[in-house]
């Protein structure tokens, strides 16, 4: 995607308001460059006789007034729009990372998102604005007000006068190339810090539960390390260019007050002159006192924009919903072979499996022997390889992503909730022809027990993640979430491990009088699948043994063993 791309809906949206603002901006400095000349004027009248003075007078407080009232319109046009594309690129972002693969997060971790959703684009919106409109102020200053000088004094007057801006101008683009490396670099860093935060927040309970208050903050302390120095390197930079871009103004100032001093001396320049040129030499000098700045607003921007643009690249899936759903048919999975991405060994081998449809199917397995990696592969999450897996007799490849998703409902091993009702956290915003009522799904996931007041009450919020809940609370509410679709296929990763046992067992046989509807379901916990048409054994990402409960035992092979010392434990 070229950068180009990311901005055509702002200016399509918010072009024209931008335009006007630099426009104005433009006016506002040309009516700067009238200022020298009267106030010289004013300074000649009082010098021979006071006559006029006043009308001088009245002439600066009106261009006064009028470029107060102009910066007004500026700010509000230009610095608004810029707002607004800060709001637009948010969204697009936002929409871009809901819409890229599940496993760029695997891979990288929030992190980076919300580094780019603040950070970056701060970093842009400070680049397009300020960063713009010290841009604007450099160039008309500098040709108009240079145009101007040459008329009031000869080329090579003007030219001795400012000969360090070029010297300045060479040095700030060189350094300006290394700034913008360095600016990227302290980025980057930047991202793994928030990354790093978020992850140390989220797992307080169990940092603060094993005293590695201090291993924690070592591990802090070295990444915030790494950020410091790349920050470090950049103000190295900065640094540099900063003393440059305010001394070599003043160099010319000098220079201007010494040759203009001298010929008003001389009686070659009148005292009116000599104060309207110096003020045309800081009017075009001004602007390049802030350049510094602008060098390192600007490369801060670019390498922003360059990390925004590489994000925006990354491939996104056709997640459209609507309310299409397969219908109930087999699944099918044949000589499944699956590796993750930098992963040296397969994850699953030659799986072979047939689901038929209205089936209650039980899963089970050491952890890491393959069972979430088929339900990945099964929802989409991951790409399965093609000719291998088959939902109703369709290539799972040839599925669009969102008809396949929205006929899976999806209960997974943590419990996902939002800081708002219980019903809004059932409902999910999930709105179609299918679903039931989320009465329907409470009760079914047995919430009415314990949670019946709040799920009664629309104005009781959860606490953030539903801190304020139980694990197995939380594991119900997520479960009656799944209900509430009611897609065919209702697949459920190991989701029992919170409940007790009496509430599991009236949630089982709730699943088994459903019908039209197959069920997969993965539990560490045996009683809950013992009932199951069909059970599938997982050994190191192989199917090593499959039957009914009665039929695995008579096997005394891995899922005796398994059963065997649950009972073990439970009789304990």
């Amino acid at each position: 995607m070229k950068a180009s791309t990311i901005f055509k809906d702002f200016f399509r949206k918010e072009g024209s308001i931008y335009l006007l603002g630099l426009l104005v901006l433009a006016i506002i400095d040309i009516g700067f460059l009238f200022l020298p000349e009267l106030v010289g004027n004013a300074i000649d009248t009082l010098q021979y006789n006071k006559e006029g003075l006043s009308t001088y007078i009245y002439y600066i407080i009106a261009l006064g007034s009028l470029i107060t009232v102009l910066k007004i319109i500026s700010r509000r046009t230009l610095l608004g729009s810029i707002r607004r594309m800060e709001y637009l690129f948010r969204q697009r972002i936002c929409t871009q990372a809901l819409q890229i693969p599940a496993t760029y997060y695997e891979l990288h971790g929030p992190g980076k998102v919300m580094a780019l959703m603040t950070n970056d684009v701060t970093s842009l919106r400070v680049a397009l604005g300020l960063g713009v409109m010290i841009i604007v102020d450099i160039i008309l200053y500098s040709i108009l007000g240079s145009i101007i000088l040459i008329e009031k004094i000869d080329f090579l007057l003007a030219a001795q006068i400012m000969t360090p801006i070029f010297f300045i101008l060479l040095a700030i683009f060189v350094l300006g190339r290394i700034l913008r490396k360095k600016q990227r670099q302290a980025q980057n860093t930047y991202s793994d810090m928030t990354e790093f935060g978020q992850e140390l927040f989220q797992g307080m309970d169990v940092i603060r539960a094993f005293n590695k208050e201090r291993i924690i903050g070592n591990l802090f302390n070295s990444i915030n390390r790494k950020n410091y120095n790349h920050n470090m390197e950049v103000a190295l930079y900065d640094s540099l260019l900063t003393p440059l871009t305010m001394v070599a103004p003043f160099i010319c100032v000098a220079i201007s007050i010494y040759i203009c001093g001298t010929l008003a001396v001389k009686g070659a320049m009148s005292v009116g002159e000599f104060v309207t040129i110096n003020s045309f030499i800081m009017l075009i000098v001004g602007p390049l006192i802030g350049f510094g700045s602008l060098v390192a607003i600007m490369q801060k921007g670019l390498a922003s924009l360059d990390r925004i643009v590489e994000f925006m690249d990354i491939p996104v899936e056709d997640v459209s919903i609507g309310e299409n759903q397969l219908p109930l048919g087999p699944i099918d999975i044949r000589y499944l072979n699956f590796t993750y991405e930098g992963s040296k060994s397969p994850t699953l081998k030659q799986v072979n499996l047939t689901i038929e449809p209205n089936q209650f199917i039980g899963i089970v397995g050491k952890p890491g022997s393959g069972k979430t990696t088929l339900f990945k592969l099964l929802l989409g999450l991951e790409s399965a390889p093609p000719k291998s897996v088959y939902i109703n007799n369709q290539d799972i490849r040839n599925i669009s992503l969102g008809t396949l998703r929205n006929s899976i409902s999806y209960v997974p091993t943590q419990s996902y909730l939002l800081g708002t009702s219980i019903s809004d956290n059932i409902s999910f915003g999930y709105e179609n022809s299918n679903h039931i009522s989320v009465q329907e799904a409470a009760e079914m996931a047995t919430l009415y027990r314990d949670l019946g007041d709040a799920l009664d009450n629309p104005l009781s919020t959860l606490q953030e993640e539903g801190r304020d809940l139980s694990g197995g609370q939380k594991q119900r509410i997520n479960m009656a979430r799944g209900f509430y679709k009611n897609a065919p296929y209702l697949i459920l990763d190991d989701c029992f491990s919170a409940l007790d046992a009496i509430t599991v067992n009236t949630i089982v046989k709730t699943l088994q009088s459903v019908q039209n509807k197959t069920i997969i379901c993965s539990s560490q916990r045996l009683e809950v699948i013992e009932n199951a048409d069909q059970i599938i054994v997982f050994d190191d990402g192989m199917i090593a043994e499959v039957g009914t409960h009665q039929k695995l035992l008579q096997k005394e092979g891995i899922y005796y063993n398994l059963y065997s010392a649950q009972n073990r434990r439970g009789q304990r």
